[in-house]
């Protein structure tokens, strides 16, 4: 409420009602936001985290950020560590008349057209922004196999843009998967989350295959590159 009715009518102000400079104004208090929910987390002894390779994320810009999404906390990390971030959100969020006003002026909504959220992501990329998209669509299943879903390839593959993969590993997140009860929490220690900034993914190598082929062939590399960082 804070943000949609006090702080964007004060950033338009301070934008000169200029669209493109009222989003980069916009994106940096999230980041900033995020990084301090995520400070006062740590302080509190809810959550450890490290990051391996933090500084590949300091200055990234046009890039198609995945990563596998085993918990609830995995898009308030993201949002910490990546300045300038964009993200595909759950159409049905706009039923919600607060959280509309976010996304309706920040972020792309999944039940409009795909063709359009391809373009939109483009544009946003080209912009220099960074697109956060899990290619499982949802969290992920405990105990059970990954299945990524071709999205975050063809959004890669659309924008011509390099994918940088986030490996989220850590002790189970006890409370935050998918399917646990409400206000369930780990019985015996706090949320470990270790992540791994990993190699960019080159989109050239695909620019002269059929976008369905070549989202295929992009999913399964992505898939390949995250399993190998999972526990023996």
């Amino acid at each position: 409420m804070i943000l949609a009715f006090l702080l964007f009518p004060i950033m338009h102000c301070l934008s000169g009602f200029s669209e493109q400079k009222f989003k980069k104004i916009a994106r940096k208090f999230n980041h900033l936001y995020f990084k301090i929910f995520v400070k006062i987390s740590i302080i509190l002894g809810a959550v450890h985290l490290s990051v391996q390779n933090k500084e590949a994320l300091e200055k990234i810009h046009s890039k198609v950020v995945i990563a596998n999404h085993p918990s609830l906390f995995d898009v308030v990390i993201l949002f910490s560590l990546i300045p300038n971030a964009d993200c595909i959100v759950k159409g049905e969020l706009i039923q919600n008349r607060f959280i509309s006003i976010i996304i309706k002026n920040l972020y792309i909504p999944n039940n409009i057209p795909f063709d359009e959220q391809l373009e939109r992501a483009r544009i946003s990329m080209d912009e220099g922004n960074n697109l956060i998209i899990f290619p499982e669509g949802t969290r992920s299943k405990p105990g059970e196999p990954w299945e990524f879903k071709k999205g975050a390839a063809r959004f890669a593959l659309y924008s011509k843009k390099d994918v940088i993969p986030i490996f989220f590993g850590g002790n189970e997140k006890i409370g935050l998967r998918k399917h646990d009860k409400l206000l369930q929490f780990h019985p015996t220690e706090r949320y470990l989350y270790k992540l791994k900034v990993l190699a960019p993914i080159s989109t050239k190598e695909y620019a002269d295959m059929p976008m369905t082929k070549s989202a295929t062939k992009l999913t399964h590399k992505m898939k390949e590159i995250l399993e190998k960082e999972l526990p023996n």
